[in-house]
């Protein structure tokens, strides 16, 4: 080798292990540098036409394990998920509170079954009536907070996804910028380790957003495509995701998808932070939403049943509705109910029992309350889109709804008062225009019902011509929608687009909802059970935040029913006029009808019939054989009255100078007496009913100290058999309403827990495939000293060389 070639070889050398030196040098200044990985120069012999000419530096490599850099992008969005459920339901936590908490929607319903109970104790007092509308007014705001923050959060969580996707975007354009810079520096031959490191970083960020996969062409470039491969994000340009924010969010609302390149791809994100906010916007905050609304239905229904049967002491001088009618709207009821005029002190001036059998409109039911014996006291009117009956003549008013049976879209039952509003403390817009389902998860999946479900009318679109489907166990919720449609268009003649905005399925977070709309009240009918499985409902998902107590009450708290119009106890003698004077209850009844003979017919005997809770009981009578004394005889001898401890009295009324009967419930149940004698035929013009004959009637209104509606008030809150229905994940069950808050509330503390400790685990999961990626990709001081001194001893040994071989030249050069 000729001292030239020496010389190059040594200045080879000399450069080589300069390269490498500085190669270390950047490992050792980086060793803190999170997401930088250890960089290894090679080094390879040096040729020139076969010869050696010394050394050269290789490639410039990383120290990096691919399959734990994949495995960590996968647990880094799971970790994204985790993440946001956690920090979410550390919030909701925090808006719930515990069981315990004093302000635990939990705690507030027990605060108003207190109230009740002070009221049921001390109903004559004002400051108990405070107390309840205190209770009951804490309550409500309660529920309008829980639903305004829950609705909040998922605006948040919305507001979060944008955030996200345009982080995603902007990770996007700088991995597309590195991939340019990695290819034109490879294309020059110059190192690109450094711009892979600050790639993956961008990647790895990337994957805490969404769950991508990736490869790298030769030229260096990487592609990346959405968790299943199907989609790019980048391919030499990136495909940017697209989102629109959703300006406000209300129950039964629904946000947008996630869109690449005009596909929504919302499905297809399984992990990341914007799976954790979709399925917190989408998911777990309407199942809550739909927990409180339940928990707020079913408390103002068990309230509002308790506090409808019963009245006010004084008694109103009129009870107004809640329920917006017309007096054409059609309903289904069954039953009678009892409405009285009253004075001041609650003494009955006049009463009736409405028979609803016949009635089947508003307007029907108002005509037979002013057609009735109490119509001269008092007056029914529809005002204001309300039902109104109001005394007259300064009376006042009370009503008993008996045995009064209204169903409802659901399938649902109340009781006459109850269903119109009459006297409810809890309020809400009530009405039957829209008709809503509940949350369906699948609206393609058969519903499993079958039978035929009507939509009617008494004014509108559907009158007179109602609609009226078939369906069948495989029919789901979007076929029920187009054969709605189809009727509307086919039998009604409406346009596609008219049965369109009138049935409809709506997206409520990732479930849907049919809606039945309409431009009047609807009656709805089922002859199967598809009305209660998938509980249409005119209560809307919103309920919740639109509870209210009643205007009149908070203006007036002596409105608060803590008492019942009397219908337990009836005596002869108090009705249409005063009966007849009995000297000798053993003696036959003076012109009470007498049934066709010899023989009476099966079934044409007169008889005086007794309804209650334990249904419809037939006494008997005949005008020539019965006496006061057989009547009380015969109602005492009779098993179902005798078994609801239902018994008659005879008894002298010195006052009167005249023996009368008493029958009474002794449990204080309501119950109802009719008389058969107008259907039946008379033997004689001057023969009449017994309950004519007798004067049979209710002795009093309401009593000053009757605590009844108080009671039955403070009981509906320690009731264990209220029918909650499935709701936001909380399967179907029979509880009290105190112990179905502190489920709901228990129920979140249970998956706040839960995704704490998810959220934990999966960043220690995470955080140990990083460590296991840095213990071997990155920067080892020991080791890189130690080729420090490597390199820094091949450098002095080329310097040596160019040393020595400068000598020889200048021995040489001297020597010539």
């Amino acid at each position: 080798m000729s001292l030239t070639q020496a010389l190059n070889s040594a200045i080879s050398g000399l450069n080589t292990a300069q390269s490498r030196i500085a190669i270390t040098s950047s490992n050792i200044a980086n060793v803190n540098t999170a997401g930088y990985s250890r960089k290894i120069a090679g080094q390879e012999s040096l040729t020139l036409n076969g010869q050696g000419a010394g050394v050269q530096i290789g490639d410039v490599t990383r120290n990096v394990n691919a399959g734990l850099q994949t495995e960590l992008r996968g647990e880094l969005g799971k970790a994204g998920t985790a993440e946001v459920r956690d920090e979410f339901y550390q919030r909701i936590q925090t808006l719930f509170g515990t069981p315990q908490s004093n302000s635990a929607i939990s705690q507030r319903i027990s605060d108003l079954s207190d109230a009740f109970e002070q009221l049921n104790s001390t109903p004559e007092q004002n400051s108990p009536k405070v107390q309840v509308l205190s209770a009951a007014t804490q309550l409500v705001d309660s529920f309008g907070k829980l639903s305004d923050q829950v609705q909040n959060l998922r605006s948040d969580a919305d507001d979060s996804i944008n955030q996200e996707v345009n982080d995603a975007n902007s990770l996007l354009n700088q991995i597309a910028k590195l991939n340019t810079d990695i290819v034109r520096l490879g294309n020059i031959e110059q190192p690109t380790t450094e711009l892979r490191d600050q790639r993956d970083q961008k990647v790895n960020a990337l994957s805490k957003i969404i769950n991508t996969s990736t490869y790298t062409r030769e030229d260096g470039s990487m592609v990346i495509f959405t968790g299943n491969g199907s989609r790019p994000l980048l391919d030499r340009s990136p495909v940017p995701l697209s989102f629109a924010p959703t300006a406000g969010y209300e129950p039964g609302s629904s946000g947008s998808g996630i869109t690449l390149d005009g596909v929504d791809i919302t499905d297809e994100i399984k992990t990341g932070t914007l799976r954790g906010l979709i399925d917190m916007r989408d998911q777990d905050l309407p199942q809550l939403a739909d927990q409180v609304n339940e928990l707020a239905t079913q408390l103002r229904d068990a309230v509002n049943a308790e506090h409808n049967k019963g009245t006010a002491f004084p008694p109103p001088t009129n009870l107004t509705g809640t329920r917006q009618i017309e007096g054409t709207d059609l309903f289904s009821a069954t039953g009678s109910f009892r409405v009285a005029a009253l004075d001041s002190n609650g003494d009955i001036k006049s009463y009736a029992d409405i028979d609803l059998s016949g009635v089947t409109t508003v307007n029907d039911l108002v005509a037979a309350i002013n057609g009735s014996a109490a119509g001269g006291d008092l007056q029914a009117r529809i005002a204001d889109g309300r039902l109104v009956i109001e005394g007259q003549n300064g009376n006042r008013v009370a009503i008993n709804e008996l045995n009064s049976d209204v169903t409802l879209s659901d399938g649902r039952n109340q009781g006459l008062s109850h269903y119109f509003g009459l006297n409810d403390l809890f309020t809400n817009a009530k009405n039957s225009r829209v008709i809503t389902s509940t949350a369906i998860a699948d609206p393609s999946s058969a519903l499993g019902a079958s039978g035929t479900l009507t939509f009617s009318a008494g004014s509108g679109t559907l009158s007179p011509t109602p609609i009226s489907i078939n369906y069948t166990n495989g029919d789901s919720l979007t076929t029920l929608q187009n054969k709605l449609r189809g009727q509307l268009t086919g039998a009604l003649g409406l346009s596609s687009d008219q049965a369109a905005n009138m049935v409809y399925i709506a997206t409520d977070g990732d479930r849907s909802r049919l809606v039945i709309s309409n431009d009047a009240n609807m009656s709805v009918t089922d002859s199967g059970n598809l009305s209660d499985k998938i509980g249409l409902t005119e209560d809307q998902p919103s309920l919740a935040g639109s509870l209210t107590v009643s205007r009149d009450i908070a203006n007036d708290p002596s409105r608060l029913s803590r008492g019942t119009l009397d219908a337990d106890i009836y005596e002869s003698g108090v009705s249409t006029g005063s009966g007849i004077t009995i000297a000798d209850p053993a003696t036959t009844l003076a012109n009470l009808g007498t049934p066709a003979s010899p023989p009476a017919p099966a079934g044409t005997n007169y008889s005086l019939n007794i309804t209650g809770d334990f249904g419809t009981v037939a006494i008997s009578y005949n005008g020539s054989t019965d006496s006061l004394n057989s009547i009380a005889a015969r109602i005492n001898a009779n098993s179902t009255l005798t078994d609801n401890n239902v018994n008659a009295e005879v008894y002298f009324d010195g006052s009167a100078g005249s023996y009368k009967i008493r029958v009474q419930d002794a449990d204080g149940d309501s119950m109802f007496m009719t008389d058969n004698f107008a259907t039946m035929p008379a033997s004689a013009g001057t023969e009449k009913s017994l309950t004519d004959i007798l004067g049979f009637g209710i002795p009093y209104g309401i009593r000053e100290g009757d605590n009844s509606s108080a009671a039955s008030l403070a009981n509906a809150f320690t009731k264990t058999d209220i029918g909650f229905d499935a709701a936001g994940g909380l399967s179907p069950e029979k509880t009290s309403l105190i112990d179905y808050a502190a489920s709901i509330i228990s129920t979140a503390a249970t998956k706040a827990s839960a995704a704490s400790d998810s959220n934990a685990f999966q960043n220690a999961l995470a955080n140990d495939l990083d460590t296991r990626i840095q213990n071997e990709a990155g920067v080892n001081l020991d080791e890189e000293m130690s080729d420090l001194i490597i390199f820094q001893r091949a450098y002095s040994a080329s310097a040596k060389v160019i040393s020595t071989v400068d000598e020889l030249f200048d021995a040489l050069l001297n020597a010539v």
